[in-house]
């Protein structure tokens, strides 16, 4: 218990000269954990083997945190939710993309048949007359052909 003693007392110490500190609420101890140790608080939150001691300048924006995954994860998240965004934002783009030319072969569909329908009327026209114009015998009769 000595060692942990003299190690808090030159982390207490040493931590003002880096212009950092750490303090404790009343009424609690900070701990220096041997290989192996746990400790766990009244509330059920627990820090072990995979916690890390603050070294100098530990404190961010975030203030002083026991070293963890806990910001990779929350950054991995982070990304993941970017990248659905975008996957979301180009299935979109693709989706109403796919619609117009959808809409557009439709319109070509339609205006194909119309066009198909106009050339098959055109080509029953032209055999109808070309039937008259078989079987006139007088130019009267191949005149009437034309009407």
């Amino acid at each position: 218990m000595k060692p942990a003693l003299i190690i808090l007392a030159l982390a207490v110490t040493t931590g003002p000269m880096f212009g950092q500190s750490f303090t404790c609420r009343i009424g609690q101890d900070a701990a220096c954990l041997d290989w192996g140790d746990t400790v766990c608080s009244s509330s059920g939150m627990c820090v072990d083997a995979n916690a890390a001691c603050f070294d100098a300048y530990q404190c961010d924006y975030k203030g002083f945190t026991c070293k963890s995954n806990v910001d990779e994860c929350v950054e991995a998240h982070d990304k993941a939710v970017r990248d659905y965004n975008t996957l979301v934002q180009d299935y979109e783009t693709l989706r109403l993309a796919g619609a117009k030319l959808s809409d557009a072969f439709d319109d070509l569909q339609s205006e194909y048949d119309a066009l198909r329908q106009e050339a098959q009327e055109l080509q029953n026209a032209q055999a109808d007359t070309q039937n008259c114009l078989f079987i006139a015998r007088t130019l009267d009769d191949a005149q009437l052909c034309a009407q």
